[in-house]
């Protein structure tokens, strides 16, 4: 699968469940569709109707609430993941924070990817930019290779034309806190100017921008 298809679909999977997620209501402090309450096999299905040849997970805590963050990753096959996450009525607070910090980690990685860098940098600068902000990084991989596969702790210089995912996680450094996750995805391609977005798709935490 091309890179351009497997963005299209990966797309295509993200947008449909924040469209069934944006009809969801709150009742009794949990989300409900239909009539019935909200669970995340309905919203993988929801994304995986909307998209073929790709896997949609949707990551959540205990249930499906409205002030809590719902991570929907959307992976083609062969391809690299898109992330979102989502919060249908939150109050800001961590969500918020960590939505920044992911946010400014996208943004330190376009200011210095360019050839010549090495794939590992890419994968500092996002972390600090989450440690700067108290958040801890989560486990998946931060990189992944969009053409061929990346090596985030590599010295390998990057080089004009190659693409790649940018995917970082934040979490709270607490073990003892579990406020889940935000994660948001974005996929990227290194030019002699620098770095540019393969992807207009909104990174916004409410699925109605969708």
């Amino acid at each position: 699968m091309s890179v351009e298809r497997a963005l299209s679909a990966a797309e295509s999977g993200v947008v449909a469940a924040a469209t069934h997620l944006a009809a969801a209501t709150a009742v009794d402090g949990r989300l409900h569709r239909d009539g019935a309450p909200l669970t995340t096999a309905a919203l993988e299905r929801a994304g995986s109707d909307a998209t073929a040849d790709a896997t949609v997970t949707v990551e959540t805590r205990d249930g499906l609430r409205p002030d809590d963050p719902v991570v929907v990753a959307v992976t083609p096959d062969g391809a690299a993941p898109l992330a979102r996450t989502f919060v249908v009525d939150g109050t800001g607070g961590w969500t918020r924070r960590a939505a920044v910090a992911v946010g400014m980690a996208h943004d330190a990685v376009r200011r210095v990817a360019e050839p010549g860098v090495p794939a590992r940098r890419l994968v500092d600068e996002a972390i600090a930019e989450l440690g700067a902000y108290g958040l801890a990084a989560g486990e998946s991989a931060v990189v992944h290779g969009l053409d061929a596969p990346m090596d985030g702790g590599s010295d390998e210089p990057l080089s004009a034309g190659q693409r790649f995912a940018l995917d970082p996680t934040a979490r709270d450094p607490d073990p003892e806190t579990d406020r889940g996750v935000v994660r948001v995805g974005g996929w990227y391609t290194i030019t002699d100017s620098g770095c540019q977005p393969l992807s207009g798709l909104p990174t916004s935490l409410s699925p109605d921008a969708y």
